[in-house]
């Protein structure tokens, strides 16, 4: 008897312990807002064959690592999202960056790593 109600014991524990590792994991994804979760998708959806350099693209641009511009796109109108979402203007985007893609997508990604951040360290500190 002491065995079957110390192995039941032992079992529901383990079913608790499973199931709050879930959570953590889905707390972190849950806590992202729109905006960041669609730059996440941009980022993500580069390694899509379609979005992939052309070898004329990549010849053109002398085989570098640079974009090419469907990517640059994609990228640049979930940068412009996330960034509005912070709270600043088109105005203070165009002054900010000089109206360029590039510098958009790279502020674009530095709001995006500062935030993640600090969700990391909210759910380190809840956990």
């Amino acid at each position: 008897m002491k065995k079957q109600i110390l192995s039941l014991v032992l079992c529901g524990f383990c079913m608790l312990s499973c199931s709050t590792e879930s959570m953590a994991v889905n707390n972190v994804e849950s806590m992202k807002s729109d905006e960041m979760g669609n730059f996440d998708k941009a980022m993500k959806s580069l390694m899509n064959p379609e979005n992939l350099s052309t070898p004329e693209e990549k010849a053109q641009n002398g085989n570098s690592t640079e974009l090419n511009d469907r990517s640059k796109e994609i990228l640049y109108l979930a940068s412009k999202k996330l960034i509005s979402a912070n709270g600043i203007s088109e105005q203070e985007l165009a002054s900010r960056t000089s109206n360029s893609r590039e510098q958009a997508i790279s502020l674009a990604k530095k709001i995006y790593f500062e935030k993640y951040n600090d969700i990391q360290k909210k759910n380190k500190s809840e956990n």
